[in-house]
């Protein structure tokens, strides 16, 4: 018989100093560089998102003028229900019966977009207009062009205009002049300051 010994070898695996140095200071760098990059792209997200949300109200006050055969406006409501020149705070969308530009009694609120929040306050949001975006039963808008523009306060050149016509037809606008800024109804670059 045979009785032998079994030895049984037992390695620990794991990290040299010198290796988790070399992990630390590589993943340093990389937040180093990352984290700039990150903050301006959840700012360029967080404006994108407004610049739709806005574009969609816009759409919404449009159809539902047409689909409930009434006027329907869009403003920014001050505590008396009147429409107000503060476009950064929230803005209603309601049942204008009566083409005021306030909400009466008897007037329904559609929708209600949310003011842009402290987390958002580098975003701007302004209408060239001090009245009310009416749309009446036929679709039309308030007889001239209005020009709805929003911009990101840190980055001048990022800036985008939703702008109505008086037949109530709603487009983006555009850099027609490759400048880097984008251009009212009147072809005037917008100006965030």
């Amino acid at each position: 018989m045979n009785t032998g010994t079994i030895l049984v070898q037992n390695t620990i695996k794991g990290f040299t100093l010198l290796e988790l140095l070399v992990v630390v200071a590589i993943s340093g760098i990389l937040l180093g560089v990352g984290l700039p990059a990150m903050g301006a792209l959840i700012e360029r997200n967080q404006f994108e998102a407004e610049v739709s949300a806005l574009h969609r109200a816009v759409a919404l006050s449009r159809s539902m003028a047409v689909y409930r055969g009434e006027a329907v406006s869009l403003c920014p409501l001050d505590n008396l229900g009147n429409c107000s020149d503060q476009w950064s705070n929230s803005l209603s969308i309601f049942a204008d019966t009566d083409r005021s530009g306030s909400l009466d009694e008897n007037e329904v609120i559609i929708k209600v977009l949310p003011a842009l929040s402290g987390d958002s306050s580098n975003l701007i949001r302004d209408f060239n207009r001090s009245s009310a975006v009416m749309f009446y039963p036929s679709g039309s808008a308030f007889g001239r062009n209005g020009t709805m523009k929003v911009c990101l306060r840190s980055t001048p050149n990022l800036s985008a205009t939703i702008i109505i016509s008086g037949s109530g037809r709603i487009r983006m606008g555009k850099d027609q002049d490759d400048d880097g800024l984008v251009e009212s109804s009147s072809g005037d670059p917008v100006d965030c300051t």
